[in-house]
């Protein structure tokens, strides 16, 4: 019992602000802060996307702050590690935790898509379009190195560095890496985290993720494989879905034993009852509904944790607005509730329309998320959402709603295959 894993900590920056008090409203009025930004695209080229937008970082000192900790003086600033650090910095306020910057057992598991690749893509657009409009070098004279320019770049996309800035700028000292698992890479590292707590590894794990865009490199692949909602709608499970849009900021959660929360008196948002996994191994881009792995790994979780499908109150899905993501989710959904009656089957909503796709991030945030309704006890709606997907067997919320929550679901999946279910449960169940 001592070695439960209990969440006593959020770190929320998000486009629509820096803490759990403005999360928690824009969630429940379904505020976004969606935008146009113009992005280099190629050599010379721009490209406007709509995204949920972190504000500029003059707003925030502390974003500022961090700024400066995550620059690299070859690449500029990392954006998303900046973000990240700030979001667990909160965190640990937030859990109340102290602890001394020189010896500790703190750990931090990271997920990050794509570590270090923005201000290296924007530093090869700069360098290549100075060298279109400079001309051609004199005769006789070398031609300039792009080796040697972007060798520090490439370096500094390696994902220790990013785990090395974070322990540094927050003086952890405990068992630390990072994951990349696509959009389920969140639910991977809380897994890892609690995994570590339960083998006293650590006696506080931090889970943290960021994303920033500076280029539309990454994005026009998602435009170009017709899955980015280009008119700025995001409307997961509707018929009329036109796929998702991305978010920027950064996410961290606390997590620690049952015993070290009690033994220093700290507030629990929830237990974390645990999670399973599965790889598909079938296409980069398309879910593999015939073997329905994500139905299993919903089963399995809730089996390993001694509960029954009709236990279960709230389901946050992934909720990536796209046909066959959200046809994937309502038919692994409609297997493992299908033995529970139509009126005792728990509802469902989603939190990408408010805070964007953070990608990696994305189950990270998302829990931040879930664990304010289940300490506020109330759902926040799903936006725009007209008429239900065919095969959404669960009631859809799409106006705020009171309600009980002692067990939720939540899921992910992500390109490449990886499904993951994790289970949190209220502290007093």
């Amino acid at each position: 019992m001592d070695q439960q894993v209990v969440i006593t900590g959020v770190g929320p920056v998000t486009p629509v602000g820096v803490g759990a008090d403005a999360l928690w409203d824009s969630l429940c009025t379904s505020r976004s802060n969606l935008c146009d930004r113009v992005l280099p695209a190629d050599v010379g080229k721009d490209a406007t996307i709509a995204m949920a937008s972190m504000p500029p970082a003059e707003n925030y000192p502390a974003v500022q702050d961090y700024m400066v900790r995550a620059t690299d003086k070859n690449c500029g600033p990392y954006r998303d590690l900046a973000y990240a650090m700030l979001a667990a910095e909160l965190a640990l306020t937030d859990a109340g935790i102290e602890y001394d910057r020189h010896n500790n057992r703190i750990g931090a598991i990271q997920a990050f898509e794509a570590p270090g690749v923005e201000p290296t893509v924007a530093h090869l657009f700069g360098m290549m379009t100075a060298l279109l409009t400079g001309g051609m070098p004199p005769p006789g004279s070398p031609p300039p190195s792009v080796y040697d320019a972007l060798a520090p770049s490439f370096y500094n996309m390696q994902p220790f560095l990013y785990v090395h800035l974070l322990g540094r700028a927050l003086g952890l000292h405990g068992m630390s890496t990072s994951v990349h698992n696509a959009c389920s890479s969140g639910a991977y590292a809380i897994d890892l985290a609690a995994q570590a707590i339960r083998d006293n590894r650590a006696d506080v794990m931090i889970v943290v993720g960021g994303e920033a865009f500076d280029t539309a490199a990454r994005l026009e692949w998602f435009r170009r494989l017709d899955v980015y909602a280009n008119n700025g709608q995001m409307r997961p499970f509707d018929q009329t879905q036109t796929g998702f849009y991305v978010g920027e900021g950064g996410a961290a959660i606390v997590l620690e034993s049952v015993a070290h929360a009690r033994d220093r008196g700290a507030s629990v948002y929830a237990k974390y009852l645990g999670g399973s996994f599965a790889q598909q191994s079938k296409k980069q881009t398309i879910p593999d509904l015939h073997n329905n792995r994500l139905a299993k790994v919903s089963q399995e979780v809730i089996d390993r944790a001694g509960c029954d499908p009709k236990d279960i109150d709230l389901v946050i899905p992934h909720g990536a607005a796209t046909t066959l993501s959200d046809n994937y989710e309502a038919q692994a959904l409609a297997t493992v509730f299908e033995p529970v009656a139509t009126a005792e089957r728990p509802s469902l909503t989603t939190f990408k329309p408010v805070v964007g796709h953070m990608l990696a991030a994305s189950g990270i945030i998302e829990t931040i998320c879930t664990l304010l309704a289940m300490k506020h006890k109330r759902v926040p709606p799903t936006p725009a959402v007209d008429v239900p997907v065919t095969g959404m067997t669960l009631p859809l919320v799409t106006k705020l709603c009171d309600q009980r929550m002692e067990t939720v679901l939540k899921l992910s999946t992500g390109f490449t295959g990886h499904d993951a279910a994790t289970l949190f449960a209220a502290p007093s169940s």
